[in-house]
């Protein structure tokens, strides 16, 4: 697919004299490179699905058996300034100042082994989310070359949303979010040393290009784009938490916390944003079969990834 996706792209630009921005996609994951791990053990969480019953039904609760499918969904506990789905805005962390002096003088005490392993998968975490949207936006420029040059030799308008991109609003869905990711990626480069990082990032690379890539690609409308933009920031808030409130409850690492926190905040507002674009009913038992069928896929999915990425 990628060098389909080249050769089309940069014949287009070698006509216009530019460079073709999926070329250098094609060239940053062949130039993927392994980088060493340190091993720790896992933190104990609980289980995803109910995890992910309780942010999509009653994120508020302390548990998943006070939620109820008929009840309104209330503040998430990462991202309070949210009254409901859809609603509000993220902080932007791309203007957020942290201060790393003290951070420094945070991780001087060393930090616990759990930590390690969830700042890790952190990192291996915010890598696929990046190449989640850069696969999205290569599945929208592919479709929009095709459609635009069927246009223009056959006169057929095949429906593309993707055909006038600049003017779809999933196309700066996908712009947004990926700054977004982009500057997250940049934060978790500086909490975890090289020594310290997954060694299997190209995986995560590749994972994570692959799942923007498919819903986008195969299907008419952004529709399950967004379920799945859904399903990925359900269970990042809940990867999240399981670090944030011990962080928060010990109180010895805030700044640290704090960066987290925004962190986790924007994703949350991720997560809004897409399931408020694709129409879907907030509870989790509510949603269509199949949707529900997709979250289960990707939270397990997730979950394995994040197991490995601590371990690997």
């Amino acid at each position: 697919v990628l060098d389909v996706i080249h050769r089309l792209d940069t014949r287009t630009h070698h006509r216009n004299g530019s460079r073709s921005p999926l070329g250098e996609t094609r060239r940053e994951m062949l130039g993927l490179r392994y980088t060493s791990v340190w091993v720790g053990r896992r933190a104990s969480t609980l289980t995803v699905r109910s995890r992910m019953r309780l942010m999509c039904n009653d994120p508020s609760s302390s548990s998943p058996s006070t939620s109820s499918p008929s009840s309104k969904p209330s503040r998430s506990p990462c991202y309070p300034s949210v009254s409901a789905r859809g609603e509000g805005k993220a902080t932007a962390s791309c203007h957020t100042q942290f201060d790393w002096e003290k951070i420094r003088k945070e991780s001087k005490n060393e930090w616990p082994t759990w930590l390690v392993q969830e700042l890790r998968s952190d990192h291996a975490g915010e890598t696929g989310a990046v190449w989640i949207y850069r696969g999205a936006k290569s599945a929208m420029d592919l479709r929009s070359f095709f459609s635009t040059y069927l246009h223009k030799f056959t006169g057929f308008d095949g429906g593309c949303p993707y055909r006038q991109k600049d003017k779809e609003a999933a196309y700066r869905f996908v712009q947004e979010h990926h700054k977004t990711e982009s500057f997250h990626l940049e934060l978790m480069e500086k909490l975890v040393p090289i020594g310290e990082r997954s060694k299997l990032i190209p995986l995560w690379k590749i994972s994570g290009f692959t799942l923007g890539l498919i819903p986008t690609l195969f299907w008419r409308t952004p529709t399950w784009l967004y379920v799945t933009i859904e399903a990925v920031e359900t269970f990042v808030e809940i990867h999240y938490m399981n670090h944030i409130e011990p962080l928060e409850k010990h109180g010895n690492v805030p700044e640290l916390t704090r960066l987290l926190r925004t962190c986790c905040e924007e994703e949350v507002h991720h997560r809004d944003d897409a399931a408020s674009r694709a129409g879907m009913p907030v509870n989790y038992d509510e949603k269509p079969f199949l949707v529900r069928v997709w979250f289960t896929i990707v939270s397990r999915g997730s979950e394995a990834a994040v197991a490995l990425a601590k371990r690997v």
